[in-house]
């Protein structure tokens, strides 16, 4: 087996090891089918397998995470991500840093301006009520933005990558056309093991 293959199969059996062994810390919303615990790692080992990440990323990683306040489930979503990623800050690659930024958003229109003017590499996406993904999709693919989520409906719509459950254990989902409209490459290794989508719906 090589070393990517391994790497993935690794982080897969730990997740699963974890959320078996802590069944009272890692409780999954009713959007997503796994905690923010078990998401993260998993995504940010799944964002190393992107060939031409480092092409539009520099010394940091930015994530932005996109939640509306106003909606209790995208809010709680969002305080938990932060609180993991203070607890236990990643590190995408010996060079780059990974820092993220919430990001308030309600409207198309305000989150093209807050993307605009952050420039993130990354966008998380929250469970969203009334903020149409395929609004979102456009414009994580004209920014060439990837485009990350807990919610594994919302691939079916265009989000790039999702992680879910099959099983029990931990599932990555790529929807592979929308990743390669937002610019990403992902290694054979890991489309392997991942559910693929390969539609291009992005409509609710």
């Amino acid at each position: 087996m090589k070393i990517e293959t391994r790497t993935i199969y690794l982080l897969l059996l730990y997740t699963y090891l974890l959320c078996i062994g802590c069944p009272s810390q890692l409780t999954a919303s009713s959007s997503m089918e796994t905690p923010v615990e078990v998401q993260v790692p998993i995504l940010m080992n799944v964002l190393t397998f992107d060939r031409n990440f480092k092409q539009h990323s520099g010394d940091e990683l930015l994530i932005g995470i996109l939640y509306q306040e106003k909606f209790r489930e995208s809010l709680d979503i969002k305080n938990n991500l932060e609180k993991y990623l203070k607890k236990n800050p990643p590190q995408f690659t010996e060079t780059s840093l990974v820092r993220w930024i919430g990001i308030q958003s309600d409207s198309i229109r305000d989150l093209k301006i807050t993307i605009e003017k952050e420039k993130p590499d990354v966008l998380y996406i929250t469970p969203l009520r009334a903020l149409p993904i395929k609004d979102i999709v456009s414009l994580t693919r004209s920014m060439k933005i990837t485009s990350i989520t807990g919610v594994p409906h919302y691939c079916e719509l265009g989000v790039s990558v999702a992680v879910g459950s099959k099983g029990g254990n931990p599932l990555i989902i790529i929807n592979l056309p929308s990743a390669i409209a937002e610019g990403a490459d992902f290694s054979s290794k890991l489309l392997k093991l991942a559910k693929i989508i390969n539609n291009t719906m992005n409509t609710e």
